[in-house]
């Protein structure tokens, strides 16, 4: 047999050896089909979801300059975040337990190896990607089609609880904040409230503006009267105004700062309240998970083609090389015929 691979050479061989491929093509499809008639079915469910663009429900309504609709859905950075989340091990974990899938999937022993093996055969029995249009399809195969929609549901359910208490922990830590900050303001507004307060108390100047317009009036009509006592009284007054009225006015305006600024923190507080109470759906499902009646793998029939034409593949290079065998060996027999 030539080394060299032409059609001519490629046809001959497969006259010579045809009948040995097919017999090897047949026997080794059928014992393909037959152990692939051991491998159990699968059934996939699968939900579908998109996630929203708006988390807060203070700043998309009740903020007063530009709002964010509400209704619209998330971006491919929203996307991402589930897919991250759907992954999570706490959601995997949850599911385990939840389903018991230790026991569901054979797995025997305890600790952490066995707890490693039922994760490793639950991330290989689930599948998220992004779809398309930005949404996130999670599948699910298992043996029991129930338990394939289940499964997938729950970790849904699971994924927006996983949001709410992720919004949740954040929302109390800035109330936290915002209240803090509103007592000190309201602290700092009664210190110079009662300061202010006992000083008008003390001084008896309780607006030092309109008592100085006061002052000024009278003392326009005593000077033209020519009254000296009057203006020498209203003179005195003067005096007193000056030593307490600047005070008077300096605490006025900052308490009155302070009780505005303390108002508006009031009203952050009062925002932040509607997103801590507030639970708005954050991921839309588009379709939930249902029982499938139809099987999903395995592939019986690529199985037993591939096993086929694998095995008759390496048929083909055994016949390839023990012609080649002999084919040497006879040249080694007889030289002078090569």
């Amino acid at each position: 047999m030539s080394n060299k691979l032409t059609t001519k050479n490629s046809f001959a061989f497969f006259k010579r050896n045809w009948k040995v491929l097919l017999i090897t093509f047949v026997v080794s499809a059928i014992i393909s089909a037959l152990i692939s008639l051991l491998l159990p079915n699968y059934y996939k469910s699968s939900v579908i979801l998109l996630p929203s663009a708006v988390n807060s429900i203070s700043k998309a309504v009740l903020n007063e300059g530009d709002k964010l609709d509400p209704y619209l859905f998330g971006t491919e950075k929203e996307s991402e975040y589930i897919l991250e989340m759907l992954g999570s091990g706490e959601i995997i974990g949850k599911t385990v337990s939840k389903f018991n899938l230790k026991e569901h999937y054979g797995i025997k022993g305890d600790g952490l190896v066995a707890k490693e093996l039922v994760n490793l055969r639950l991330q290989n029995n689930i599948k998220i990607k992004r779809t398309e249009y930005l949404g996130v399809q999670l599948s699910v195969w298992d043996k029991d089609p129930k338990y394939a929609a289940d499964i997938a549901n729950y970790m849904v359910s699971q994924l927006t609880k996983l949001r709410h208490d992720m919004k949740q922990a954040k929302a109390d830590s800035i109330k936290s904040c915002l209240v803090r900050t509103r007592d000190e303001l309201r602290t700092e507004y009664l210190l110079y409230k009662d300061s202010a307060e006992a000083i008008m108390q003390e001084s008896n100047i309780y607006d030092p503006g309109t008592y100085a317009d006061r002052i000024a009036q009278e003392m326009a009509k005593q000077v033209a009267a020519g009254n000296n006592a009057a203006v020498e009284r209203l003179e005195k007054k003067m005096a007193h105004l000056a030593k307490y009225g600047l005070e008077v006015s300096r605490n006025k305006d900052i308490y009155t700062a302070r009780r505005y600024n303390w108002e508006k923190w009031d009203k952050y507080i009062a925002l932040a309240n509607v997103d801590l109470e507030a639970s708005i759906p954050t991921d839309n499902v588009v379709e939930y998970a249902t029982p499938s009646g139809l099987k999903d793998r395995p592939h019986r029939s690529i199985i037993v083609l591939l096993a086929a034409l694998a095995c008759t593949v390496v048929a083909m290079e055994v016949l390839v090389l023990r012609e080649r065998k002999a084919a040497s060996q006879n040249q080694d027999e007889h030289p002078l015929q090569a």
